[in-house]
């Protein structure tokens, strides 16, 4: 007799999934808006996206500053969002 176990499928495991740049971006312009609403991502854009360092683009010194003292939660929220550490550092880039 056969057991449960054999008679399901098994599960097949995905090899490890590559993120894009326009991947990286929509992730992070969903974590911006839900983390500082509708104001928020319009104000903040993300721009450049290279070896797991994410750009974002503010268009105030007061988007700047609230990027930099919120870097390590936001992305913690997008990595979380990814589901691996895809993201390791947040900068700043120039204002638009």
């Amino acid at each position: 007799m056969k057991t449960l176990k054999e008679l399901l499928p098994t599960k097949r495991r995905s090899a490890p999934r590559e993120f894009d740049e326009k991947m990286i971006f929509h992730i992070a312009k969903k974590a911006i808006v839900e983390e500082y609403g509708v104001r928020g991502g319009e104000n903040i854009i993300p721009v450049f996206y290279k070896e797991k360092k994410l750009f974002l683009a503010p268009r105030s010194s007061l988007w700047a500053s609230e990027i930099l003292l919120q870097r390590e939660h936001l992305a913690r929220l997008m990595n979380d969002a990814i589901g691996t550490e895809e993201i390791k550092e947040i900068g700043v880039a120039r204002q638009q």
